[in-house]
């Protein structure tokens, strides 16, 4: 008999002091402001911006100051200012996982933000990466939130 491991996603909560709309935005058309691009990206210390394509189809994708453009994942469902879903490649498709980010209005000019990034299970060190990421998305999410304010 054998079994089947199953990696669980991280999945990662934020009460914010913001209107949906503003939480919606601030993720996507302000991704450059507030990511850690210094060392949460593929070209460090050369990225000099980040773009997401708040569109089904849409990219994301970090600009190094060379003008290279190197993709991070592809917007598969985009439902402003509630959710959105992407691929999470970092320029390696056979190791793609997905992120799921939902914005939940609370009422009040408040939002619960829920992260899920899944499908560790498609990479065969996806264990292993799924520690870092749910310590990476921990220092990422601090940022946004901290931008937010």
């Amino acid at each position: 008999m054998s079994t089947t491991t199953r990696t669980e996603p991280i999945v990662k909560k934020l009460a914010l002091n913001a209107p949906v709309g503003k939480a919606f935005d601030h993720f996507t058309k302000n991704i450059h402001l507030w990511w850690p691009m210094a060392t949460h990206s593929l070209s460090l210390e050369d990225a000099a911006t980040i773009v997401f394509e708040a569109a089904p189809g849409g990219r994301v994708y970090e600009i190094e100051k060379s003008g290279k453009k190197r993709e991070w994942g592809r917007v598969s469902e985009c439902e402003p200012p509630r959710r959105l879903v992407f691929s999470w490649v970092l320029e390696a498709p056979d190791k793609e996982t997905e992120v799921d980010v939902q914005f939940d209005d609370q009422g009040g000019g408040k939002t619960m933000l829920t992260l899920t990034h899944r499908g560790w299970d498609k990479r065969p060190d996806g264990e292993e990466w799924r520690g870092k990421y749910n310590q990476g998305w921990d220092g990422v999410l601090a940022a946004y939130q901290q931008g937010l304010a």
